[in-house]
């Protein structure tokens, strides 16, 4: 699906176009060398997700796009990251969002944004809808003002929207780990249940690493823009550094979050080792207790033909259970039992 939206700060005006609108555009890019970034009296939004082949196409011829960064569009498996092309910059960040796995255990799962940058216009390409974006399409309509800064609070605009989302979800994450503090306090009580808590503690902290795999690049993507905002002229170096305030916080958060789950789950070890112990001294104490009246026993029968009653048969079944008796509350005194 293809968005193309025109906003024209000489008469405020934002205009929603189709794709043959979009050719018959001419835009200041298309007769003038500018540097991306810049301040722009008008400029173009073209948002396309889950790209066919031909709107590709089109994107390739109307903005000529380097082949490169074509077969980085196709392929949908780049990291964050930010580099510079004749006339215009490639950006790659991630939105992020809740998800259950096969097993319904609660997983991250990313979104990678390909974004292009040019001095009037700006191109987004992901493979599904960013509800983030269609939040800011109806608010940028709303007040069509809101961009008279230009391209440049545009890519702020879509790059705040997207980090604000891993606020909610980082969240979500911290109240499942309050959850599984709860079963973990519960199971050193004696009363949790047994369930599959590691491979949720697993599920969670490989999904905290994917996200601080594309958090940490995208602190480093937000520094070169903002870099770039300074040496373009613009009036976003402010905006840049509040993102990158808001993915230090995100980078900060994910760390102090897998150092809990990684507390969480030796907890659990543990709790699980004593467990261990307890079963084995339990079993130890049955062994022992058992054991003392069967070699008695044997070493009796093994003596005889048969069991002659005034052989001492009686008091041998006295003594077994005299020691049964003593066993038992040696082991209950100590706690074995």
């Amino acid at each position: 699906m293809l968005r193309v939206f025109h906003y024209n700060a000489a008469n405020n005006s934002l205009e929603q176009l189709d794709e043959q609108g979009l050719r018959d555009t001419t835009l200041i890019s298309d007769v003038k060398n500018r540097t991306p970034l810049g301040k722009a009296k008008s400029f173009v939004w073209l948002d396309v997700s889950a790209p066919a082949k031909s709107e590709l196409d089109f994107l390739a011829q109307r903005f000529a796009l380097d082949p490169q960064i074509m077969e980085d569009l196709r392929s949908q498996e780049g990291r964050p990251k930010i580099h510079d092309y004749n006339g215009y910059i490639y950006i790659i960040f991630h939105s992020v969002e809740l998800d259950y796995d096969e097993h319904q255990h609660l997983e991250v799962d990313t979104l990678e944004i390909d974004c292009l940058v040019g001095p009037d216009w700006i191109v987004t390409v992901h493979p599904r809808p960013v509800p983030s974006f269609d939040e800011l399409i109806v608010r940028w309509q709303r007040r069509p003002d809101w961009m008279k800064s230009g391209a440049g609070h545009l890519l702020y605009e879509l790059m705040d929207s997207v980090l604000d989302a891993y606020f909610p979800v980082l969240e979500r994450i911290n109240e499942r780990i309050d959850e599984f503090e709860d079963t973990l306090y519960e199971a050193t009580t004696g009363k949790g249940e047994d369930g599959p808590l590691p491979n949720q503690i697993f599920a969670l902290k490989r999904g905290l690493l994917q996200m601080r795999h594309i958090a940490d690049p995208t602190r480093d993507v937000v520094t070169v823009l903002q870099r770039r905002d300074i040496e373009a002229g613009g009036r976003q170096s402010a905006a840049f550094q509040d993102l990158h305030d808001h993915v230090s916080r995100i980078v900060g958060t994910i760390d102090t979050y897998r150092e809990v789950l990684s507390g969480a789950l030796d907890v659990y070890l543990a709790i699980e080792s004593n467990r261990m112990n307890a079963v084995m001294k339990r079993l130890t104490s049955y062994s022992i207790i058992l054991l003392l009246p069967t070699l008695i026993a044997g070493i009796y029968g093994m003596n005889f033909d048969d069991l002659p009653k005034n052989h001492g048969f009686y008091g041998s079944l006295g003594v077994m259970s005299l020691i049964v008796i003593v066993l038992l509350v040696f082991f209950k005194r100590r706690g074995w039992l």
